[in-house]
């Protein structure tokens, strides 16, 4: 079947015979094209219309929608590839890649409902979802292309992100300037997909063991960055402090 006779199929779940055989975590794939992925989103009412792409990164692509005649930003993760013997192509399933989308969407709505500043959550579907457009003619810029007038205030904005992410029982994992924008004054935080979320009182101690290392990467990121812009930022300190709010009660 030719990638015009499966973007014709629509959406996942229509394709999900034609898939019959990937559900395994590790499968031989082929990537959808951008095609097949507009035709998901709208045909699953995710957006009326796909734009224009914004980003593309190493799991997923980013893409400008409009719904109702407002901007959206759509998330599509891809079908990860690796190299593999014999020239194949070995990588997630459609099931475990909704998975990953799954997480990450909750993780964002947690932040949001907690107020973290992100992108406001709107809806997902399978392996995709949309949020808030940040930006107006040209999308909001990430930390490391914005002019700040003030580096000094950003450097303990963005401190404080991690901090409000760490009262939402949340580290990001992944944290630095590119995934920080910078619209309209303040900084918001995006992509999730190496979070972990510590809410659970089951496996609270053994997720907060996992964290912890990663919040120090965070913020030794952020350092680097500050650092390069003439502002003093102690990611030890910082972290000494935070894992304060780690500690049983």
């Amino acid at each position: 079947m030719s990638e015009k006779e499966l973007a014709s199929a629509r959406s996942y779940w229509k394709r999900r015979q034609i898939r019959a055989g990937r559900r395994s975590r590790y499968v031989e794939v082929e990537e959808m094209s951008p095609d097949v992925a507009s035709a998901d989103a709208i045909d699953n009412g995710l957006v009326d219309d796909v734009v224009t792409i914004l980003g593309t990164g190493k799991e997923a692509d980013v893409y400008l929608g409009r719904w109702r005649g407002a901007d959206l930003v759509l998330k599509v993760y891809r079908l990860h590839r690796t190299p593999h013997k014999k020239k194949a192509l070995i990588g997630y399933a459609m099931d475990q890649i909704g998975l990953i989308a799954a997480n990450e969407f909750t993780i964002l709505q947690k932040a949001y409902r907690a107020g973290v500043p992100v992108p406001t959550p709107a809806r997902r579907v399978d392996n995709m979802f949309t949020m808030r457009y940040l930006g107006g003619e040209s999308k909001a810029p990430l930390l490391k292309d914005a002019v700040l007038d003030e580096p000094e205030i950003a450097a303990r904005e963005a401190v404080a992100l991690v901090e409000r992410l760490l009262d939402a029982h949340i580290v990001h994992g992944d944290l630095s300037e590119y995934n920080i924008l910078y619209w309209n004054g303040r900084l918001f935080v995006i992509d999730f997909p190496q979070a972990i979320d510590f809410s659970s009182n089951v496996t609270r101690h053994i997720r907060i063991e996992e964290a912890k290392p990663l919040l120090l990467r965070d913020l030794k990121n952020l350092e680097h960055f500050f650092t390069r812009l003439d502002v003093e930022l102690d990611a030890e300190n910082e972290y000494n402090r935070l894992c304060k709010k780690l500690e049983p009660n």
